[in-house]
């Protein structure tokens, strides 16, 4: 059963039968604060000559005598109603908007349903109000057996539990039912396919709704946040959906255990920043306690976008960026400025001495905006050097000597793209000859699989020419460089020629001046990489296979900049380095703060290192990698926040199933005595070495050795046919455990 949304269907047969249940009214923009003299408060009936949508949605909220009565439909995506859900299924939320003193686009829902709660752990002292829902079964539940359901609550939404009043007078909270605000009702159902939240905004008084152009407050949209986290599923993974979620999550909800809020825009923001919190950077954490006082630590959590950037998840006409879902209230990242928003990521900033004492909000616009001294948020929180980044483009414009036993000779430029593609001069011009300036040309072979044996050094990296201090004037404003390594012929060490294609790269990261010639501030600026490709015994170039989609990566990082911000946001220069011959043995042996894992070197393959990276939610061992010169060592223990087992998350259509392509070389772990030549070089089978990159407990492994894979062996018994992988056979496309069906794979 799925469970559909917005599928059209005319008004007939079984959805007559609707009729009698969905209303919905007609009405302004929700401004009217006027009372009406009446217990009984509706919304008006849809007229029968209009097209209804089949669907899951709240048709109706009425109030009686205090008490809130819903109705809501459910519908498969063939339009069929579902007709099996029953009171145990459901349960509800219900809250109202409390318009802040700085105006109408601010305001905070306060939940009409709360319980107290009393710290049990954690360093929580003093009790505090917690929304809640209620269950269906508390209530009148009635399925009318034909799509749509009804209930009504079983207590009036002012509530005269004076434990509760009590609780909130000292919160500073108010409970009081208020017809004349707009007010929100939840609906979380199971058992299904999916599980459902859906809601319905109104407002009691006028009988405006959602449907009609009532004002309300919608900050976040759920696929915003599901362009990273695949499909939010909190709470037992019954809660998917941002309007459901702060209906309970707003400041009229502390968890007692910590002391901390649990307002959404506090939480979610200190949760993002997680590790960069000035708290947690000061020695301190951040943690909250949930179902059953289980501690959530997000002291860890390292954001994988740029925090800088607002508009990421929430966005408004005036701020929406590329791919991402506009909402009515999007905008008010930028203009409402809070104490409990900027407090959030700001956690070091102490209010009450902020600028002479701040005790709200009224004075925080004075200062934050446009024409004041503090700037606006917007350009407070714009990363000024991506913005930069698209000053500069880079441009290999002929790659020659290409053959075994030849130099390469790369003819590049650099231009302005915003400047009509005006040429830098790369010898004089100032953002390539200060200090924090690089520039490289790196050259790989072969593309069937990288390995760059012959490459003259101690690692399997590509070869690299500095072209700063390499580089030679053409003279019409482009530059050559020529590789000190030539394209190895099987003369020299380890006596083996290259064949196929190469690659090319140019990578680097100019200096811009971001101040001004009395108060200069140069930062650098990572330069897009470029990668072409060229023959070495090919009749023509024969590009890198591609695995990967740059723009799924781009799902939850804004840019991919690594290596001190050379290498950006192209995985076929990622590729050339991160190969199947390469490992972290020689910057291991010095590392200053060694690895735990007990190894002598790690591969940094990129088929197993990304994997090892974003599979932790699964792997019993974090992956350990050290970094440049040994300064670091990367332990990968962070929590992917996707669903991992989704390939398509980050591969492109048809490139991870099995069999794997008949050139991926098996993945060197041990690079034995003489690093430069494959052929003593300690491999895992290519299935096993991906498979193994997630899965890797003992049990994982002898499966896999069980069925042809083999974590100890040679390139040589592989490409002999002594060791045969059969994992396709199982888990290829249509095979009784096929990969894309044990993997949840989701578009």
């Amino acid at each position: 059963m799925q469970i559909g949304r917005f599928k059209k269907l005319s008004l007939q047969n079984v959805l007559v039968l609707l009729l009698a249940f969905l209303t919905i009214s007609c009405g302004g923009d929700g401004s009217d604060n006027s009372g009406v003299e009446s217990n009984s408060q509706n919304v008006t009936e849809k007229s029968e000559t209009e097209e209804i949508t089949p669907g899951n949605f709240i048709t109706s909220a009425t109030i009686e005598s205090g008490k809130l009565t819903v109705q809501f439909q459910l519908f498969e995506v063939d339009s069929q109603p579902v007709t099996t859900v029953t009171a145990e299924d459901v349960q509800f939320t219900v809250a109202k908007l409390m318009i802040g003193p700085e105006g109408n686009l601010t305001g905070n829902w306060q939940s009409y349903l709360n319980k107290i709660e009393y710290p049990g752990v954690g360093t929580g002292t003093e009790a505090k109000l917690q929304a809640t829902t209620e269950k269906a079964t508390t209530g009148s539940f009635v399925n009318f057996n034909n799509g749509v359901y009804q209930y009504t609550f079983s207590q009036p939404l002012e509530t005269s539990n004076q434990t509760l009043l009590q609780q909130a007078e000292l919160e500073g909270l108010n409970l009081n039912y208020q017809d004349n605000f707009t007010h929100r009702v939840g609906v979380q159902i199971a058992n299904l396919n999916e599980p459902v939240n859906v809601t319905f905004d109104w407002n009691p008084s006028s009988g405006k709704t959602q449907y009609d152009g009532l004002f309300s407050q919608h900050i976040v949209a759920t696929e915003n946040c599901n362009a990273c986290h695949g499909e939010l599923a909190m709470h037992g993974g019954g809660r998917v959906e941002v309007d459901y979620c702060v209906t309970c999550h707003n400041p009229g909800s502390t968890d007692a255990n910590s002391g901390n809020t649990v307002n959404f825009k506090n939480m979610i923001h200190k949760i993002h920043r997680g590790k960069d919190l000035p708290s947690v950077q000061a020695g301190g954490s951040y943690q909250i306690y949930g179902y059953q006082d289980s501690l959530h630590d997000y002291s860890a959590v390292t954001f994988p976008n740029d925090i800088l950037e607002c508009g990421q998840c929430h966005a408004g006409g005036a701020t929406a960026i590329s791919g991402v879902t506009v909402t009515q209230s999007g905008d008010n990242w930028r203009e409402v400025v809070t104490m409990q928003a900027c407090g959030s990521c700001h956690d070091d900033l102490i209010f009450s001495e902020h600028m002479g004492g701040q005790t709200d909000n009224t004075n925080c616009r004075s200062c934050h905006q446009n024409s004041a001294i503090a700037g606006s948020i917007e350009d407070k929180h714009k990363n000024l050097i991506n913005e930069a980044k698209s000053l500069f483009a880079a441009n290999i414009l002929n790659i020659s000597q290409t053959a075994p036993g030849e130099f390469p000779l790369i003819q590049f430029s650099i231009s302005n793209p915003e400047d009509n593609d005006a040429l830098y001069d790369i010898l004089t011009d100032e953002e390539f000859t200060n200090d924090l300036s690089s520039l490289a040309v790196d050259i790989a072979w072969s593309t069937a699989d990288y390995t760059n044996i012959g490459n003259q050094g101690d690692n399997a990296s590509a070869v690299q020419v500095n072209a700063l201090t390499e580089a030679t004037a053409v003279g019409d404003g482009s530059f050559t460089v020529q590789s000190s390594v030539a394209v190895p012929d099987g003369s020299q060490a380890p006596l083996i020629s290259a064949t196929g294609s190469g690659a090319v790269n140019i990578e680097g990261h100019p200096a811009v001046n971001f101040g001004d010639v009395n108060n200069p501030d140069y930062q650098s600026v990572p330069l897009t990489n470029v990668v072409d490709y060229f023959t070495i015994t090919d009749t023509s170039p024969t590009a890198r296979r591609i695995v990967v989609d740059l723009n799924n990566c781009f799902g939850c990082h804004s840019e991919l900049s690594m290596h001190g911000g050379n290498r950006n946001d192209n995985i076929e220069a990622c590729v050339m380095c991160h190969n199947p011959r390469n490992t972290d043995k020689r910057v291991r042996a010095i590392a200053a703060t060694p690895p735990t894992d007990g190894k002598t070197e790690e591969s940094i393959d990129f088929k197993t290192m990304i994997h090892g990276i974003h599979g932790t939610n699964i792997r019993e061992n974090p992956l350990q990698i050290v970094g440049y010169q040994g300064f670091s060592t990367h332990v990968y223990d962070n929590t992917f926040p996707g669903e991992v087992g989704n390939c398509l998350i980050c591969h492109s259509d048809g490139t991870f199933e099995l069999p794997l392509a008949d050139n991926v070389l098996a993945t060197s772990v041990n690079t034995g005595v003489e690093v430069s030549d494959p052929n003593d070089d300690i491999v895992i089978s290519p299935t096993a070495a991906v498979c193994s990159s997630c899965h890797d407990s003992e049990l994982a492994q002898g499966h896999m050795e069980s069925n042809g894979g083999s974590f100890s062996t040679t390139q040589s018994d592989i490409d002999n046919g002594i060791i045969i992988e059969q994992c396709q056979f199982c888990h290829g496309p249509g095979a009784p455990q096929d990969i894309a069906e044990l993997h949840p794979i989701s578009q």
